[in-house]
């Protein structure tokens, strides 16, 4: 298996992936059944959301035990024969480790309300009722962040209502994480994802944040990035990396690049890659992707902005980023950033190169690689539970009207990624054979799988293309990463060298066509994103180039 610096993820939300067993939710089995059109993609590494026995409040990141496999989703014997099948294809498989909270409905946390004189109660943070909410920390998806388990009690949830936030100062709960985390990797996994790693630790006596302000306050630097934290988790990587040779890519909500760099890097107690949100976070205020404050407006210089930085961070100070442009919690990539209309195919395209140019290692969120885009779903067939809430919390803690909270959510719902994967125009998709959990996007007739398979000018078969010189050639994860035109207000235009080989890709990430004279000699044109190549100095709306140069 490749090492993951020259490695392509590709991530799976298996509820939305591949129906094999007909109740219109997808499976593991549906995940081996796929794996050659994943390995088609020349990746070498599959990231799976959580496939644990859960209740599913919030699709799976409600982890009610962590050794069992959901009933839904298939068998321990199905997980054993998706790892052993997938390493006959050379690719690995991440688990998505959910540890800074579990369900309600997890047995350690039932045993602590049951019995207050035992030691699960400190697995968690309980409070009484009687003295009101504990603090004025504001929920992740809004609201208070306590919530009332019983009549006495309230619990820390800073997620939502049913995850109750695990305490990582106890020493038993984290030798349950190692444990977990142990299971997994004899499995012959090849690592974990682990999800907000950077929220496990709690400012010392859960103190309220600006206490001088009305209403719930977000706890940000309380909650976020906190040393014991790093020091939690560098002990557990420190003490399994001794036994075993795994990947870890932390998740780190709000993450700064100060944060990253310590806890990101090449030693065994660091995390192997950080996947931060700022690109995200583009024309968002400072709560979050559901603060509109900034009315969500934001230009092509903030864009490559967010790269640039990132980019020289992790070059210059050595940590690795796990480049996505979306995943299971963010709007689809080319309704996002790029243009889903007029455009669709040659924004998307334009996307996935330069999310493979970034310094880091690419990930592609399943129907990424087809242009799968946003839906426009009614509010009764919303199944988030941050959009329901939020959309409520806007009106009743913001004042905000409904028709303008019902804008707000639908613009940012994590809804839209999680849409059934559109395999061919049959009925459903070709997901299911039976009517969906969730709906159908209504264009899954004219964007599928199997007619782009049958297109060499498709998506998908760029995002093939690109792969494969993604490991044919070693500059593209070694070389030097530089940018020009900084100030350009359409074209990016980035480089990657080394020692025998300069890459440069040149992008009008915009629509409309502008004038851009190219250097000269930047070697072969090996890949765009149109039928056929401009030759003039006239790039089309998101003509997208990349060049190879052979320097010796």
């Amino acid at each position: 298996m490749k090492p993951f610096k020259e490695a392509v993820f590709y991530q799976v939300w298996p509820r939305s992936f591949y129906d094999t067993n007909h109740d219109g939710i997808g499976d593991l089995k549906g995940i081996i059944e796929k794996l050659d059109y994943i390995k088609s993609l020349n990746v070498d590494y599959i990231w799976i959301s959580p496939f644990y026995k859960s209740p599913q409040d919030d699709y799976g990141y409600d982890v009610s035990d962590y050794y069992s496999i959901q009933s839904e989703y298939g068998t321990m014997e199905d997980f054993k024969q998706l790892v052993a099948f997938a390493k006959e294809r050379e690719i690995g498989i991440i688990c998505d480790l959910v540890a800074n909270h579990t369900s309600t409905h997890h047995p350690w946390f039932q045993e602590a309300l049951r019995n207050p004189q035992s030691d699960k109660r400190d697995y968690y943070f309980f409070r009484p009722q009687r003295e009101g909410y504990p603090n004025n920390w504001i929920s992740i998806f809004g609201g208070s962040a306590w919530t009332a388990v019983n009549d006495q009690d309230y619990a820390l949830t800073l997620f939502t209502p049913t995850q109750a936030d695990l305490n990582w100062d106890n020493p038993k709960v984290r030798e349950e994480i190692k444990n977990i985390m142990s299971f997994w990797l004899d499995m012959g996994i090849a690592g974990f994802r682990l999800d907000v790693f950077n929220t496990i630790s709690k400012i010392e006596g859960l103190i309220s944040k600006d206490p001088h302000k009305k209403g719930f306050q977000f706890a940000d630097d309380y909650i976020l990035n906190r040393p014991l934290g790093q020091t939690y988790l560098k002990d557990i990587l420190r003490s399994l990396k001794h036994k075993y040779d795994f990947i870890t890519i932390g998740e780190g909500m709000l993450i700064d690049q100060a944060s990253a760099q310590v806890m990101c890097g090449s030693a065994d107690d660091q995390l192997d890659m950080i996947i931060h949100f700022d690109l995200h976070m583009l024309g968002c205020g400072p709560l979050g992707k559901f603060d509109f404050r900034k009315l969500y407006y934001y230009t092509n210089k903030d864009f490559k902005h967010v790269l640039r930085s990132w980019n020289h961070a992790a070059q210059d100070k050595g940590f690795h980023i796990a480049s996505t442009m979306s995943n299971h919690d963010q709007p689809r990539a080319v309704s996002r950033f790029g243009d889903d209309t007029k455009y669709r195919f040659e924004s998307a395209k334009a996307l996935i190169a330069i999310n493979f140019f970034n310094v880091g290692s690419p990930f592609i969120y399943q129907g990424e690689e087809i242009a799968m885009k946003n839906m426009d779903l009614p509010f009764e067939e919303w199944k988030d539970f941050e959009a329901k809430n939020t959309y409520k919390a806007l009106q009743s803690m913001m004042k905000v009207p409904s028709w303008i909270a019902m804008k707000i959510v639908k613009k940012m719902s994590r809804d839209h990624a999680r849409g059934v994967m559109q395999w061919n125009n049959q009925k459903y998709a070709g997901f299911s054979d039976i009517n969906p959990w969730f709906k159908t996007n209504d264009d899954y007739e004219a964007i599928n799988v199997q007619i782009q398979d049958n297109d060499p000018h498709s998506v998908l078969n760029y995002t093939r293309k690109l792969s494969h010189i993604y490991h044919d050639y070693p500059v593209f994860t070694q070389g030097y990463w530089s940018e020009s035109e900084v100030n350009h207000p359409q074209m990016i235009v980035m480089k990657r060298e080394n020692n025998t080989h300069c890459l440069t890709l040149i992008v009008n990430f915009s629509k409309k066509k502008t004038e851009y004279k190219k250097e000269n000699d930047l070697g072969e044109l090996i890949l765009n994103n149109y039928d056929s190549p401009n030759t003039n100095n006239i790039y089309r709306p998101y003509e997208c180039h990349l060049y190879l140069k052979t320097l010796k």
